[in-house]
């Protein structure tokens, strides 16, 4: 869904009631929560060597450290009658002022699959807390998160090197954006929880004014927080910028990374910002980025075969490779007349569609239906025989032999025995999860 429905929103101004832990109850807006004085609160429940190491390398850090907090009024007034802001406790509380604000921390989690299951279907992993304050809970949960991204398998067989399942940029971003813009006024926590397939970032409370992933994606999102004291110390602290275009750029850095677009959703009050590690581009399976090495092309032209098996325009190549328009053309040109490839221009439409030739192409699913069942019998056996072939795949002895030989001259297989003892052993290009 495009639109985020805010609908609900209680926006600057609008009041609201909210039961406290003790049971009673104190009407506040949403928008000046960190900014409230907590009248019970005094220096003590500060850690001020935190205070200080934390606003060392801002522009108030070569400041006394109390001088420091009242430039950025998370303190008011003068000693011995200081008033202790909301956003001062979220950023320095010491251990036993923590209770004020127990939902400020961080919650990584990994979930098995690509579903949260509850129950005796639990299928969380692993979890970890960056605990309060923000001060040392956000280098921690930015850690923790860290910890968890690994390589794109994908990506990789398209760029020819590791490459992190996210883009740095995107997800420190998305992360930072939950910790500065969320509703610190109850007891809900940052989710980051990495599945399978995504990554999802929840906060509670929802963006200040209305706007959607085309308005993101168009650059028309206008800065605005419920959270201005503690934004001002975040951006000295250069870790957010507080302007309007940390999630631009987030949808722009997932583009260029060749990743499928990020989504926005509000459930309940609580936004989720998910980022998806599979590629836009239907991409190859097994085997086939075996063959594409080998063929006598280069690096640009194998980076397309391997994303766009099943056909390409001169616009995919330019944008996947970052090449002109002349330049597409050109290495075009040389699949066409290497027979790797042939245009075809479908009814109505002005521009070619380059597919794999007929040889090739066959080739491929060849591949893609043989090398995983392969895997999974060697993962049981030590060997293949001619018998094994065709009950696996339901062929002719004659059949089975001739696709055995070809399994053997690409290099998935290497032949072993004579007569009757001919078997077949898997070779590293079969067992290497990319070929």
């Amino acid at each position: 869904m495009d639109r985020v429905d805010l609908t609900h929103l209680i926006r600057p101004g609008a009041r609201r009631s909210r039961r406290r832990p003790a049971g009673g109850t104190s009407r506040s807006t949403v928008a000046d929560y960190e900014q409230r004085v907590r009248g019970d609160a005094s220096l003590s429940d500060l850690d001020l060597d935190l205070a200080k190491s934390f606003l060392k390398d801002t522009p108030s850090g070569g400041k006394p450290v109390l001088d420091a907090l009242r430039d950025y009024e998370l303190v008011r007034g003068n000693a011995p009658d200081w008033g202790i802001t909301n956003a001062a406790l979220l950023l320095f509380a010491g251990t036993s002022a923590r209770h004020w604000n127990p939902g400020s921390g961080i919650r990584v989690i990994r979930a098995a699959g690509t579903a949260r299951l509850v129950g005796h279907r639990q299928s969380v992993t692993w979890m970890a807390y960056a605990g309060p304050p923000l001060a040392s809970a956000i280098d921690e949960g930015i850690r923790l998160a860290r910890e968890q991204i690994g390589s794109s398998e994908h990506l990789r067989r398209i760029f020819f090197r590791d490459v992190p399942e996210y883009p740095e940029f995107a997800w420190r971003e998305v992360v930072m954006n939950a910790i500065a813009h969320r509703d610190y006024d109850g007891i809900a926590e940052i989710e980051i929880v990495f599945y399978d397939d995504r990554v999802e970032v929840t906060n509670p409370g929802l963006p200040l004014e209305p706007f959607s992933k085309t308005d993101v994606n168009e650059g028309r999102v206008v800065y605005n927080t419920r959270n201005p004291l503690l934004n001002r110390v975040l951006k000295d602290k250069k870790l957010v910028s507080c302007k309007a275009s940390g999630l631009v750029r987030v949808f722009k850095d997932m583009e260029d990374s060749l990743l499928v677009e990020p989504e926005i959703a509000n459930n309940s009050g609580r936004f989720t910002v998910t980022l998806y590690n599979g590629p836009q581009f239907a991409t190859s399976g097994p085997g086939w980025s075996r063959i594409v090495g080998r063929l006598p092309i280069d690096v640009d032209q194998k980076r397309m075969l391997l994303a766009c098996p099943d056909g390409f325009t001169e616009d995919d190549y330019q944008r996947l490779n970052s090449v002109s328009g002349d330049e597409a053309r050109r290495q075009i040109q040389g699949l066409v007349d290497g027979d790797i490839v042939t245009p075809v221009t479908n009814r109505g439409e002005s521009h070619c569609t380059y597919y794999l030739t007929p040889d090739l192409d066959a080739n491929r699913w060849f591949l893609e239906d043989r090398i995983p069942k392969l895997r999974e019998h060697f993962q049981k056996h030590v060997r293949l025989g001619n018998v094994d072939y065709r009950e696996i795949f339901g062929v002719s002895y004659p059949t089975a032999r001739r696709e055995l030989d070809a399994l053997v001259e690409q290099g998935f297989l290497r032949a072993g025995g004579r007569g009757r003892a001919l078997h077949y052993l898997p070779t590293m290009a079969l067992r290497k999860s990319d070929p």
